[in-house]
């Protein structure tokens, strides 16, 4: 039935969300197609004295050792395509449409998206999995103790600043 998947893991799902890609990759023998993005937001609106550029390049630092990390958990356990990673630009791009939209460059034929927390910061920022719903015409589950699949419409044209590769 699903032949890519794209598995959009962050450092706190992390675990729950690649245990569930690897279940289903193993069942329907699919690649998968792992994302990370970093979104550097936050920093920006931070105090206007902070050196925001000295904190996206920690950030993406840290996100590089994390795709190194995701590639081992998955190297030899599924058919691993590629493990990406995304930085969002400062402003016109939410992180699920960059989502979405790598979906799209990719070929994924379903999204895997970790469960929202419930921290303070979510509730002032974008509701991801609604966004690549959105944004998505493909098939979207969420990893948690329930999962819940929908799909929608399609999203406009995507760009982003930058991004790593590993592919197979």
């Amino acid at each position: 039935m699903f032949t890519r998947i794209l598995v959009a893991v962050s450092a706190r799902s992390a675990d729950t969300v690649l245990a569930s890609a690897i279940e289903i990759a193993q069942k329907y023998d699919a690649q998968v197609v792992a994302l990370h993005v970093v979104d550097p937001t936050p920093c920006y609106l931070g105090a206007a004295d902070c050196n925001s550029g000295l904190i996206v390049d920690a950030m993406e630092a840290h996100g590089r050792k994390f795709i190194t990390q995701i590639w081992n958990q998955l190297d030899g356990r599924v058919r691993v395509a590629e493990v990406r990673m995304v930085t969002l630009p400062m402003s016109g791009m939410t992180m699920g449409s960059a989502i979405a939209a790598v979906a799209d460059e990719t070929g994924a034929d379903m999204i895997l998206l970790g469960a929202r927390g419930s921290f303070l910061r979510h509730w002032l920022t974008e509701d991801v999995a609604s966004e690549v719903m959105r944004c998505s015409g493909k098939p979207t589950q969420i990893a948690a103790d329930s999962v819940a699949v929908s799909s929608t419409g399609r999203g406009a044209k995507r760009s982003f600043l930058k991004e790593a590769v590993f592919a197979e």
